[in-house]
C-alpha cells in the first residue's frame, strides 16, 4: 500500500502554511494514479491558499511497481553528491524488504525487480518514462553521452542536466533543465535510431561505460561525473 503523512509546510513566497500529504512509499500496482501524477508532474505539488504560489516538495520515498519490475528510492536532488551513501542505504532497505528475512514468495518477487536510486523529480520521472517508451535506462544514459559528442551548442554547466521528456514514433524528446528548479531551458529532439545504435553495440565500444553505469542502483551519468562525498 501507499503510505502518507499530513504536514504543514511554509509557502516559499509568502510563508503561509500549506497542507501536504507527504508520501513515504508509493505502490504503483495498487495506486497507478500516483505513478501517473509523477509523470505529469502534479504529484506532491500544492498551491498556497494565501498567495496562490504553486510549489512542490522534494521527493523522499520508495516507489514499488511489481508489474513493471521497478523499485526506486527517490531522494532529494540536494543529496546527489552523497550518491554512494544513498546507494548503500537503498540497498539496505531493499534487502530488508526482499532479502533473506523475507518469505520465499517475496524473495522471488525481489529477484525480478530493477533496483534504482534517483535524485530529484526529473530523474525519477525519467525512469518512469523509460519504461513507458520501452527503453533501457542504462542505454539511455549512454545515448546521452553520445549526444554530447554531436551537439555543438549545448548549455552544459554544473547546474544543468539532460533529461528525457517523452517520445513518439521514431523521435525521442529531451530537455536541458536547470537542476535546482528542474525547469527546461532548451529542448532537443533526437532520432530514436541514436538510442538503437547504442543498444546494438552493448558488447562493443560502449561495454566498459555500460558496466560502470550499471555497477549500482544509481544509473545516471552523474555516476561518472559527480565525485561522491560519502566517506
Amino acid at each position: 500500500m501507499s503510505v502518507f503523512r499530513t504536514v504543514n509546510l511554509p509557502c516559499p513566497a509568502c510563508g503561509a502554511a500549506v497542507g501536504f500529504e507527504l508520501v513515504a512509499s508509493v505502490n504503483a500496482d495498487r495506486a497507478p494514479a500516483l505513478r501517473t501524477a509523477i509523470v505529469d508532474e502534479s504529484f506532491q505539488r500544492e498551491a498556497c491558499p494565501a498567495c496562490g504560489t504553486s510549489f512542490r516538495v522534494d521527493p523522499r520515498f520508495s516507489l514499488i511497481d511489481h508489474g513493471r519490475r521497478q523499485w526506486i528510492a527517490a531522494l532529494p536532488l540536494a543529496e546527489r553528491r552523497g550518491w554512494e551513501r544513498a546507494e548503500a542505504g537503498a540497498n539496505a532497505v531493499f534487502e530488508r524488504a526482499y532479502g533473506p528475512g523475507a518469505s520465499a514468495t517475496i524473495r522471488a518477487i525481489g529477484a525480478t525487480l530493477r533496483r534504482r536510486v534517483t535524485f530529484g523529480w526529473a530523474a525519477l520521472r525519467e525512469k518512469l518514462l523509460c519504461d513507458d517508451l520501452g527503453l533501457d535506462d542504462t542505454t539511455l544514459e549512454l545515448t546521452k553521452i553520445g549526444l554530447l559528442g554531436r551537439v555543438t551548442s549545448a548549455p552544459i554547466a554544473h547546474d544543468t542536466e539532460l533529461r528525457l521528456q517523452g517520445g513518439a514514433g521514431e523521435q525521442l524528446l529531451f530537455a536541458w533543465i536547470r537542476a535546482a528548479g528542474e525547469t527546461p531551458i532548451e529542448w532537443l529532439q533526437v532520432e530514436r535510431s541514436a538510442y538503437d545504435e547504442v543498444a546494438a553495440d552493448a558488447a562493443g565500444d560502449w561495454a566498459e561505460l555500460r558496466a560502470e553505469l550499471a555497477a549500482g542502483p544509481f544509473v545516471d551519468t552523474g555516476r561518472l561525473t559527480i565525485a561522491s562525498t560519502a566517506p
